[in-house]
């Protein structure tokens, strides 16, 4: 991130939990705090650690690690301070951005997640939070596979570079074509390897640095419907 320097690490390697503190180099601006996505995909580092939080909605281990490694009491220090932080998590950490978000956020400024996992439904419910916004790529699939969670009130947005373009169609045609729902056929294994290529490529896209993306804004209604049918 620009501008702003890694003021502190916070890290639990029993649970894979991966957060880091960051605060700008100019004066009064907020500070953040980047929780990682899930093994933090290449070099796959923590995956093993990392694994039964992305599977299991309702598991809040990494959230128990931040709370023991010092993550809450970094919120309320900037709090405290007058300079309340935004929370930032990608995929798993945006899973665990929520559950901080729920419990903690009268300490923060924001909860902004990218692909976040889904957190449980009773969580969602029981939510109060403000300040929230869920980005997703445009056809991303592996958020809504992985654990079937659901995703605290906020505001949702869908990302692409280009939007519904040509070549985002091609890709479509082949997720599609992998037919990744049915049972597994020798005949197209290469289409299923390529398929899951794109999605986990889609899954890590960094779009929101990239010149003049396209962002739509939807609301919850829409969410379920691309959950159903186009993001699945």
């Amino acid at each position: 991130m620009h501008g702003y320097l890694v003021e502190k690490v916070f890290e639990d390697f029993k649970t894979g939990f991966y957060a880091e503190a960051r605060s700008s180099t100019i004066y009064n601006t907020t500070p953040v705090l980047v929780i990682r996505g899930y093994g933090s995909w290449y070099p796959f580092d923590r995956v093993l650690e990392d694994t039964p939080d992305v599977f299991m909605a309702k598991l809040e281990r990494q959230l128990k690690s931040a709370e023991t490694v010092g993550v809450i009491d970094w919120l309320k220090q900037q709090f405290e301070s007058g300079n309340p932080a935004d929370v930032i998590g990608e995929s798993l950490g945006g899973k665990v951005a929520q559950q901080i978000a729920a419990k903690y956020y009268n300490y923060m400024r924001s909860t902004v997640t990218f692909n976040a996992l889904g957190v449980s439904r009773k969580l969602v419910q029981a939510s109060t939070a403000t300040n929230v916004f869920h980005y997703f790529t445009l056809g991303e699939r592996y958020a809504f596979w992985a654990n079937r969670g659901d995703f605290i009130p906020g505001t949702t947005f869908v990302i692409s570079k280009n939007g519904r373009n040509w070549w985002y169609k091609i890709e479509e045609a082949i997720v599609r074509m992998a037919r990744l729902d049915e049972k597994f056929r020798k005949r197209r294994v290469l289409v299923v390897i390529l398929a899951h290529w794109l999605l986990l490529n889609r899954h890590n896209a960094i779009v929101l640095n990239k010149k003049n993306p396209v962002v739509v804004q939807i609301y919850p209604n829409q969410l379920q419907i691309f959950r159903n049918s186009d993001f699945t």
